[in-house]
């Protein structure tokens, strides 16, 4: 028996919303402001480089931000950039704009699918491998009032694709998994650990760019709708 569906869990990065510039941009345009001329592209492959790296940030705002500190310095440090007296500057500005609005975009299937999703009375949550500015964000763009859960790993010190991230939200919601739909756009982080937990996993390929077998996919938040077990 197919279960009603009583809450649609998302991703938050990548499936809700985007960098507007690229994180090279805005590093290169931030550090411009203090006399730097910065390779933005050169920046940004070495940011994503890092990024993979390393394991998501977590344990409070001051080790949350003293971690994107350190990747911060590693990725100007092998762009082979070195921002002397300055560095530290230039980090601040770098981490309060990303709490900006004009920092962020949301994708246009986004807010008709959570006006639907709520007039039809099911919960949204969020789970994401966000620091503690998350809430902050989604105050900034005007996301915050949709939701009525957020897991994130500044707030519970776990990182996706920890199976302990979806119980989490399982928990707060009080809701089984079966009767939950998850989205996300990384197919380990966020399908596969899903799926294991008998949640009902789509993965946001917006671009239609993944062909894996026994993967189901969507390329609009909206399809999400007309799978819903109501």
């Amino acid at each position: 028996m197919v279960l009603k569906t009583k809450a649609v869990l998302f991703d938050l990065v990548g499936t809700l919303v985007y960098v507007k510039d690229s994180v090279g941009t805005v590093y290169s345009t931030v550090a411009s402001s203090f006399g730097f001329d910065l390779d933005s592209y050169k920046l940004d492959n070495a940011f994503h480089l890092i990024f993979k790296s390393k394991s998501s940030p977590s344990g409070g705002n001051e080790k949350e931000k003293l971690w994107w500190k350190d990747l911060v310095f590693e990725t100007f440090k092998t762009s082979g950039y070195d921002l002397g007296d300055k560095f530290d500057l230039v980090f601040e500005e770098i981490f309060k704009e990303f709490t900006r609005k004009s920092a962020w975009g949301i994708y246009s299937d986004v807010i008709p699918t959570f006006e639907k999703l709520k007039s039809m009375s099911i919960k949204i949550g969020l789970i994401s491998n966000f620091d503690n500015r998350l809430e902050i964000i989604l105050k900034e763009i005007g996301l915050v009032k949709y939701f009525d859960s957020l897991v994130y790993s500044g707030k519970i010190g776990l990182s996706k694709p920890d199976l302990g991230v979806f119980n989490y939200a399982l928990k707060e919601l009080n809701i089984i998994a079966e009767e939950t739909i998850y989205i996300g756009d990384d197919i380990n982080a966020d399908y596969y650990p899903a799926q294991s937990l008998n949640i009902n996993a789509y993965l946001i390929d917006r671009n239609n760019e993944i062909n894996i077998n026994m993967v189901k996919k969507i390329t609009s938040l909206g399809e999400i709708i007309d799978f819903l077990a109501v």
